[in-house]
Formats: C-alpha cells, structure tokens, sequence
C-alpha cells in the first residue's frame, strides 16, 4: 500500500523514544509535507524561496502541469495552486481558473477546515480534491460554474451599484471621492443623485460632476465559450460576444455614443441573474480628434461599426451599495428598520452604541428617519466608553453621532436636537417608536408618566439601561395598558425593584474626579455598554417584526455580582402612580 494512502486513513506516526528529543514542529511539518508530494511525484522547486512543489494534476489523466505553493503550515489558508498551461487536457478556459496568473480555486477555505496537526494527509486531500475539481471542469459537469465565477474572468476592477435590483434604463457613472485622500477614487453608478455624494460634497467642498451615461441593460444569465478568447478587448470582440449572449444589448455601445457629446468614453450595464457587469468603452487615442468626436458625432455608431478596433474594452463588476441590500444582508428573513421613524433619547454610552446598530439596521432608509436626542457634550472622560472618538471632543453628542453615521451610511436620513426632551415632549407622539437610553430614572419615570397621560395616541417606549457597575443590561417595552408601564418596576422611589437582578449586599461602585470636571460617574467597561445597545437593538428588531414575546428582557454579564433573571411580561400594578388607576 503506498504510504499517502496509509496517511489517509489516519495511521498514526511511528512512535518516538521516549529519550529522543523532539524536533521543531515546523521542521517535523515540512519533512512530512515533502513526503506527501513524493508520494504524488511532485518534485520541490528550490530556485524560489519556501515550499514550493512541481508536478502534474490528474497524474494518470489529464496530466495538467502545475506549480502548488505551501505558504501557511497552520493551513488557515490552503496551498495555493497555480496551473502553469491551465489548457493543457482541454481545449480551452476552464472554470475555476483565474485568468490573471491561471491560479486554479479548488477549495473554499470558508467551509472546509484543513488539520494542521497531520500536514501529510492535507496534503494529499488538497491534490485529490483539485485532481477531481479539474476532471469535473475539463469534462463540462462545472460548465454552469463559469456562470457563476462570470465576474472572476470578466472584471478588471469594481463598482459600487447604488440601485435596485430590477432597475432598468438609463443610470449615471460618478467618480466620488468618499474619504479625504484625493488619490483615493471610487466609481458609483445611479440613477440621477447618490446618497455617496454627500461624502464627495463633504471631502471635496464641491458637488458631483453630472456624471457619464450608463444604460442599465436587462439580459439572460452570461458566461462565455471557454474555447475562445477571453475577455473581449476591442468592440469587435464584444459584439461578437454580446450576439451570442445577449442579443438584446447588442450596439449599445454604439447607441449610447451617439446620445453623448464629447466625450470620449461611454459605459454600458448588462444586469444579468447572475450579476451586473459593465462595460467601459474607450476610445483609442489616434481617435480622439474633433473630427471623430464632434462632427461625426451623429454618425458615430457606423464609423464604430467600421472601424470596431478604435475602442477599447474594459470590464468592471457591479457590487451592491442600494440601502435595501446593505440594510437586509445581514437580517435573513427578518424585516429591517427602513421606513420607521425611531426616536432615541440619550446619545451617551450606550446611547451612542444603540444609534450606531440601529442605523446598521436600517434606522433612517425608505423614507424612515432616526432622531437623535441629547443636550450633553462629548468630553475628554467619554472616550474610553463612547463611539465617538477625539475629533467628536465639545460637540453635542447628539449631532456628533448624526454627523458620524452620516458618514459611514450616507443613506440614511438622521436629524439630531441639542435640547432636553423635556422641553419637546409634544415630538414623541410624531414617532413609531420612543428610545430611552439615558440610563437617568428620574427622566425616564417623568417620560413614562407623560405617555400613559397620553395612551391610546403613544407609541410605545423602549427603556435601556446597566444595572450596577455593567453587572447586567435591561431592556423593557411599554405600551400595553395591560401589562405594566416603567413606574410599575418599582412603585416607591426608595423601595424594592420589581426583578432583583443585583445579588444581595452587593454595592455600586461610584467615582469622582472633581479636577477634571468629572464630578461623578459609575465605572463599568465599553463592553458593557455595547452589549446593552444589542439588547436594546435586538428588541427593536422584535418590535419591527411583529415578535414582541418578552417586554422586559436582561442580560447579565457579571455572574459575580449579578443573578439571571427570567425574561417575561409583567403586568401592571394596581397601586402604581402613574398607571394603576388606568384602564
């Protein structure tokens, strides 16, 4: 039996002696590795430098040369192999082989573990896995893997798609500058105005420029004839292409020239099932005259015709940026918050956190809006827990918070109020949902006394806040007259609360720094803060989805100093001040 197959079936090693020193693992890992590619004929190339093996894929088969480089012995990345004629036994592209340098992907590195304590069998795995990938490819059963991997030979660079999925017609090419490095450049394409120009406007002092023309051009799912050349270089090429593939997009190019001045570049989308995929088409410079640009304008499209070399191709892959992807990527099957209009008092610590998962969330799209509300500075003794960091210093945290989510999610409409809430309570009822997140009970009891005067005609509040020293976050919903309001928790000021979640004898620890201005504050950890607004952000995305089940939930964090206390409904108490005399 050959050794490799020993290897995979897991016979262990020899055994060493228990005197004999053992050697460096890398060492150890290197001499088995260097077996396992003997074993398969592989012979080390020592004229680079690492571990780097020559052999043949498909040895008794195909026989497709290749070079296959180990360049993590932990194998969290796996070799990388390179096919070094990758048409060698067939006759043409293959999927699965990235045209740039004909490195060959036979192996997601997401959803398969390699074992770094047997070098040797992984090894072998990752050959007979590429061995099969290959045949499978060469021999047409991977043929839709090319319309998959469509992007992979198609793209000679990315651009940011800030549309919906089923537009069609005629959208704009933007080059936006979204950070402040004027080197840094990025292609954003939309139908009329972008929420990317904002941060252009912001980086540059200056509005967008109206953009290119770029018609967005429905058609069936695209690949391409492996046997052929590939990708299209010139508009011969394409239309060649594009009479096979899409009959439809078929003299775009040409169309879309004619419908501009000027200008010597013109871009086309092909939005495909499997993909958005551009074309920049460029006209070659000895054609860039006034004669060819402007006096034959009208006529362009037969000129292009005749002489199909005077443009040059360039492919590009949309990626999504539409708020309604980058607001439900991560949700599933949940809804998102886009279209509500959310309320959130308190911009502090946890405050500040809870903007920021509500606005990944969707706080602020689809007509929605995320107010913001707190009439406190950010100060030196904030950054160690806040979102916001130095540039933020003096602001007021409320506009501090808008104007960093604007930045970071330019989709999204923001507003924030510098004032006391208490001095505009009447804006409450203008929302779907009111947020407390100021962790002060005396605010939050005088809030919850103003919604129960105010019930049926109030939307229901959400209460966060840490108990403790961060021991444990609560969240707890009000609305039902039923069940109870937030004066319920605890009927006398100085009495007992409703769910103990404090063990007993257990004290805050407070803290004071009068030279700075710090008068008084409760320390606890960033960590505590940010799991508190996931709470509260979780039970958001509750209320969003019609999933209400518990209206008071917690989540302790310090077993030490706190118990865990069921999450549940409670209901109203009959002697409660603000509550237990309403119906």
């Amino acid at each position: 039996m050959p050794r490799y197959a020993r290897m995979l079936r897991g016979s262990p090693p020899p055994p060493r002696s228990a005197n004999r020193p053992v050697p460096e693992r890398d060492d150890d890992s290197v001499r088995r590795i260097h077996d396992a590619f003997s074993q398969r004929n592989f012979r080390r190339d020592f004229s680079r430098r690492g571990l780097h093996y020559i052999g043949l894929l498909d040895e008794t088969g195909l026989k497709v040369p290749a070079v296959v480089s180990v360049d993590d012995l932990d194998f969290i990345r796996p070799p990388v192999i390179c096919l070094t004629d990758p048409e060698a036994g067939s006759k043409g592209q293959v999927p699965h082989v990235l045209r740039s340098d004909g490195t060959f992907c036979y192996l997601d590195r997401k959803s398969v573990v390699l074992d770094r304590y047997k070098p040797a069998e992984t090894i072998i795995q990752c050959l007979e896995r590429a061995d099969q990938v290959l045949r499978d490819a060469v021999r047409g059963r991977l043929v839709d893997d090319l319309a998959e991997e469509f992007g992979g030979y198609w793209s000679d660079g990315e651009v940011l798609v800030d549309l919906p999925p089923s537009f069609e017609g005629d959208a704009k090419v933007h080059i936006l500058r979204l950070d402040r490095d004027p080197e840094h450049k990025t292609i954003v394409v939309s139908h009329d105005k972008t929420s990317f120009a904002k941060l252009h406007r912001r980086n540059t002092v200056k509005d967008p420029g109206p953009g290119i023309l770029c018609p967005i051009i429905l058609v069936p799912p695209l690949s391409f004839d492996p046997k052929l050349p590939w990708p299209p270089k010139d508009l011969a090429q394409l239309n060649g292409w594009l009479k096979k593939m899409a009959p439809n997009a078929l003299g775009s190019i040409e169309a879309a020239f004619a419908r501009t001045k000027d200008l010597h570049i013109q871009w086309i989308c092909l939005s495909a099932p499997n993909g958005r995929f551009f074309v920049s088409a460029e006209i070659a410079k000895p054609y860039r005259t006034p004669e060819f640009l402007k006096n034959r304008r009208a006529s362009i499209a037969r000129t292009l015709d005749r002489i199909p070399a005077a443009v040059e191709i360039s492919g590009y892959v949309g990626v999504p940026a539409d708020e309604g992807y980058v607001f439900s990527r991560n949700l599933g099957h949940m809804k998102n918050l886009a279209g509500k209009r959310i309320l959130l008092i308190g911009c502090g610590t946890v405050g500040g956190f809870l903007a920021q998962h509500l606005a990944q969330s969707g706080a602020g799209a689809g007509g929605g809006r995320l107010m913001l509300v707190d009439d406190d500075e950010l100060q030196g003794a904030n950054l160690g827990r806040h979102l916001l960091g130095a540039p933020y210093l003096t602001w007021n945290k409320a506009e501090a918070c808008a104007d960093f989510l604007g930045q970071q999610l330019p989709h999204l409409d923001i507003g924030f109020s510098c004032d006391s809430i208490m001095k505009q309570l009447a804006i409450l009822q203008r929302y779907d949902l009111c947020i407390d997140a100021t962790g002060e009970e005396a605010l939050s009891i005088a809030l919850n006394d103003y919604a129960v005067r105010k019930r049926p005609d109030f939307p229901p509040i959400l209460y966060t806040w840490l108990e403790g020293n961060g021991a444990a976050a609560v969240g707890f919903m009000s609305h039902d007259p039923d069940l109870a309001c937030f004066k319920c928790l605890k009927v006398e000021l100085a009495g007992e609360k409703r769910f103990r979640l404090l063990r007993e004898g257990v004290e805050i620890e407070t803290a004071r720094n009068l030279a700075c201005g710090d008068a008084h504050y409760i320390p606890f950890p960033v960590s505590r803060a940010a799991s508190a607004a996931g709470l509260a952000c979780d039970m958001v995305l509750d209320w969003a989805n019609n999933g209400e089940r518990h209206r008071w939930r917690s989540l302790t964090m310090d077993h030490r100093t706190a118990n865990e206390v069921k999450d549940g409904n409670p209901k109203r108490v009959v002697k409660c001040p603000a509550c237990g005399g309403s119906a």
